[in-house]
């Protein structure tokens, strides 16, 4: 395959339809995977590209092509923005110039009347773990995949994550010669009481691996062989990172004379609507009396991006917009709309978006949109379908 500048994905045949590679990013899985789904993709992506201006192009499709996820991302969410406002039938200018200030922001929208800006913004989050690295284990778990077994899946765990990179071979050769020795029946019939494991130490590394067998019906195909993957344990810092991601854009455009709306793109599957409840209007958490523990009740925290003890902030933000939108779901999945019930320059811009705001009582309403995205986004109801991701083998 061969790049070309005016698009986003290489030219070419395509011939690998396997499932992501541990550690592979996701614009070079996207740009080799060989599927109808993804293909399709591919193939919208590239008209939505090819309505993106011309100037600023070029700089979208470096940062989509990057294997960087805070590059990848970015440039991915700000080309759906561009998409989706286009098709509200806005007018989208992009990088529009601010009077007395150096920074841009990513759109500056107007249909009629309506006008307001548009920053896009990235969070990554999660679970934390000090004792994982999820690069370096990426190592591992990909080198484990290009071993070969008919009959065995295997699980893993970490016993202990080194610093120093393996030889593939290092790996795969003991694998595969334990594997061999089994006999999946065998394992079967002693049941799961008696695991079979081997215990493997490779450079700095400390694995333990369970043969898991496949059943009789699935075996003799060398597919996928990590069939469970190391769990992950540890607090999740999505409210806090979705936070500091407002924080730093709250500022950065002075008091514009027009709403801004901060479009954030939540890239951790973890995060759902009391996270980003609990990031703009305060934590939550449980009141109570020493002197009466059962008496106590739930109570939320000033401090919000939006409140802060006594008093509103953060009102120069007009409304933010949340989403966990990707490629493969654009058409079955809606950002949310979260105005600032305290904004200097509220949003007055009618948008077909599910909302969510306080009522009178401070508990949060939440509207619903009707249909999906895909009317909106110009594909069909079952797009990228109609098959599965991976209907090819």
């Amino acid at each position: 395959m061969t790049a070309s500048d005016g698009l986003l994905f290489d030219i070419g045949e395509r011939s690998d339809p396997s499932h992501a590679r541990y550690g592979e990013d996701s614009f070079a899985f996207m740009n080799r995977v060989d599927q109808p789904f993804w293909e399709r993709i591919r193939d919208e992506l590239e008209r939505w590209f090819a309505e993106y201006p011309q100037p600023h192009a070029a700089d979208l499709r470096a940062r989509f092509r990057n294997s960087a996820p805070a590059q990848h991302f970015p440039a991915w969410w700000e080309l759906y923005l561009h998409r989706l406002f286009n098709r509200l039938g806005f007018m989208v200018e992009v990088h529009p110039e601010l009077p007395g200030r150096s920074a841009r922001p990513d759109f500056r929208l107007v249909r009629g009347a309506d006008n307001f800006l548009v920053e896009a913004a990235t969070t990554f989050s999660g679970i934390v773990d000090p004792e994982r690295h999820g690069t370096r284990e990426n190592w591992i778990m990909a080198a484990i995949d290009e071993a070969r077994n008919p009959d065995f899946f295997v699980g893993l765990r970490f016993d202990r994550v080194g610093r120093e990179r393996p030889t593939v071979r290092e790996i795969t050769g003991p694998l595969e010669r334990w594997l061999t020795s089994l006999d999946a029946d065998e394992v079967i019939a002693a049941g799961a009481k008696v695991r079979e494991q081997l215990h493997l130490e490779v450079r700095d590394w400390s694995l333990v691996l369970t043969a898991i067998p496949r059943s009789p019906a699935k075996r003799g195909k060398h597919g996928r062989l990590l069939g469970v993957g190391p769990g992950m344990t540890g607090p999740v810092n999505d409210v806090e990172m979705l936070r500091r991601t407002l924080e730093r854009k709250r500022r950065v455009y002075g008091r514009p004379n027009e709403p801004i709306v901060v479009a954030v793109l939540l890239v951790s599957g973890f995060v759902d609507n009391e996270d980003i409840e609990q990031a703009l209007f305060g934590s939550i958490a449980w009141q109570y009396s020493p002197q009466a523990p059962d008496s106590g009740r739930w109570v939320r925290r000033r401090n919000g991006f939006w409140v802060q003890g006594t008093r509103a902030r953060g009102t120069r933000v007009s409304a933010v917009l949340t989403a966990c939108v990707m490629a493969h779901n654009a058409a079955s999945v809606w950002p949310r709309l979260w105005p600032n019930p305290w904004a200097t320059r509220p949003l007055t811009a009618s948008l077909p978006f599910p909302a969510a705001a306080p009522d009178q009582d401070g508990v949060m309403a939440y509207e619903s949109a009707s249909g999906t995205p895909a009317a909106l986004l110009g594909v069909p109801e079952d797009w990228p379908g109609p098959e599965a991701p991976f209907a090819k083998h």
